[in-house]
């Protein structure tokens, strides 16, 4: 069956702000101990709770990389891998329980990994990416889901200019969550979008 995840490009690039942002898809194995160390940094562990040994998350992601609701890239930038994002479904996916989805909404999880590019002015352009490679990607998508942690401060600060809109905030297993749902036209509008594209 190809589903929307399935059928998203395995590659996609757009120079912003000086530099080269991409994603690439993760590939098993050989992508794994990048992926296994990221999960084991001082400032990664609190949001994701991932810090298993290695055996544990190779089990989880071969998992997670056949499952057809979603697809696992790294973020890159000047083609160095900083980070990793899952794009997902988010009518086939336990979000489905706490909004009203629509069969073409997409959502992210987002990390960045490197510590030496936080701070650096990427945050807003990473974003940017992931919404114009989602948009650009399935024309049925007119929705962009996010919902990170509430503790989550450059989040917050950043979601305006991309034209992000909070809608509730609501408790899951592992966080208290904020909602965010960036529209296609809202986007279209955005200080981001007029700023890189």
């Amino acid at each position: 069956m190809q589903t929307i995840s399935r059928k998203l490009p395995n590659n996609f690039s757009l120079a912003m702000n000086h530099h080269k942002y991409g994603l690439k898809q993760i590939s098993y194995p050989e992508d794994l101990p990048l992926l296994h160390k990221w999960m084991h940094t001082e400032h990664v562990i609190p949001q994701w709770q991932m810090n298993k040994p290695k055996l544990e998350l190779e089990v989880m992601f071969e998992k997670m990389l056949v499952d057809d609701h979603q697809r696992l890239y790294f973020i890159m930038i000047d083609d160095r891998p900083i980070g990793y994002v899952e794009i997902y479904e988010c009518h086939r996916d336990r979000l489905n329980r706490y909004y009203e989805s629509d069969e073409n909404d997409m959502g992210i999880h987002l990390l960045l990994g490197e510590l030496d590019v936080l701070g650096l002015g990427h945050f807003r352009p990473v974003l940017t990416l992931f919404a114009q490679f989602i948009f650009s990607s399935n024309p049925d998508t007119q929705k962009m889901i996010c919902e990170p942690d509430c503790e989550v401060v450059p989040f917050q600060r950043a979601a305006p200019d991309l034209g992000l809109v909070e809608q509730k905030k609501f408790q899951l297993p592992e966080k208290k969550a904020s909602l965010y749902f960036l529209s296609r036209d809202d986007f279209r509008q955005s200080p981001c979008y007029q700023k890189y594209l």
